[in-house]
């Protein structure tokens, strides 16, 4: 089993399953043009729990959609490459697409009851993933469908109900068993614990971890709980402002996190005090977002980082600080203090 706590067991490069290169998505709406993803760097190697983390709005679930070709082509612009099986996904028609969608990649998305169909049985909806990718007899599909409810820790009498009759837990577990109906390659995970109370989430995240070992499944895990990084992901990699700003192994990361807005969400996590030890306010990262309505000219952290230089006002290069740990920054923590004038935070004199 692959450790989330050992570097060691970092994916080599050239194994990966998916590779996102220099990706860009911008959008058109009636306030102008939203620059949503900016040129992320994204590998995801086999058997790995990859998770990808930031604040609401950074980028996440628009770049899975971009990868998944699940974005609308008349209002949306999507630029870079997404290398799949010696295939760039960007490339292909959308036929070509659905031959690969759900059979080699398959996405769990944030909320089941608004992605499952409330007039059809989730045993139907399950055997209609399959049968989308494959012709079987009724009765292989009803057998196949069984095994997958089984697979995910329901019973197969599950497939007689509706979503409507099933729990938040048991939903994404339907979910995810039409995501692995077909045995793909890759899962993207979109949040498949939110809103689901601490023991289903566990659940839930422990299913995915016996699904990898299973099926030597590829997931690209989705969250902004950090605890689910900790207890469940390999690899992690950081959003902001539509950049991936670090990337390292779990472990790794959550001791020795070098980006600032990395260490910042980090501190902003709370944390058990001893019995009547006095309460303290929890850190906040000063100022504002930045504008997704302005291309960013250079580091999209530096108005809010307290270790800006005046040279942070263009794009960083990317660092490497050693065992595959990657930061988008001039001046990422462990490196030394700042050694010029730090810029203000917007909002800030």
């Amino acid at each position: 089993m692959i450790s989330p706590f050992d570097p060691e067991n970092a994916p080599d490069p050239a194994a990966a399953v998916l590779r996102a290169e220099d990706l860009h998505c911008d959008f058109l709406t009636a306030e102008g043009i939203v620059y949503a993803v900016n040129g992320i760097n994204l590998s995801i190697g086999r058997a790995e729990i990859h998770g990808l983390v930031g604040e609401s709005g950074c980028g996440k679930s628009i770049s899975a959609r971009a990868i998944m070709g699940l974005l609308d082509r008349k209002r949306s612009r999507v630029k870079g490459g997404v290398l799949f099986d010696g295939k760039n996904l960007l490339g292909l028609s959308e036929r070509e697409l659905r031959e690969i969608r759900g059979k080699r990649i398959s996405m769990v998305f944030q909320d089941p009851l608004n992605s499952l169909s409330p007039l059809e049985t989730v045993g139907k909806q399950i055997a209609e993933a399959i049968s989308n990718h494959y012709d079987l007899p009724k009765e292989e599909l009803g057998r196949r469908t069984a095994e997958l409810l089984e697979r995910v820790g329901l019973h197969p009498g599950a497939a007689k109900q509706y979503p409507f009759e099933l729990s938040g837990g048991m939903q994404q577990r339907v979910m995810i068993a039409q995501g692995i109906s077909c045995e793909p390659e890759l899962l993207i995970a979109d949040e498949p614990t939110t809103a689901l109370d601490v023991t289903i989430q566990a659940q839930v995240l422990d299913l995915l971890k016996n699904l990898r070992e299973e099926l030597s499944l590829s997931v690209l895990l989705i969250t902004h709980n950090f605890a689910v990084v900790a207890e469940t992901c390999d690899r992690v990699s950081v959003m902001y402002a539509g950049h991936i700003v670090e990337t390292a192994a779990a472990g790794e990361f959550i001791r020795n996190a070098a980006h600032p807005y990395s260490k910042a969400l980090i501190d902003c996590i709370p944390r058990g005090r001893g019995k009547g030890a006095a309460r303290e306010p929890l850190p906040v990262i000063r100022g504002f977002p930045a504008r997704q309505y302005e291309r960013p000219g250079g580091c999209p952290f530096a108005p809010r980082c307290p270790r800006a230089e005046n040279a942070c006002g263009g794009l960083p290069p990317l660092r490497d600080m050693g065992g595959g740990h990657l930061v988008l920054c001039r001046r990422p923590i462990g490196s030394g203090p700042p050694s010029g004038g730090a810029l203000p935070a917007r909002g800030e004199a």
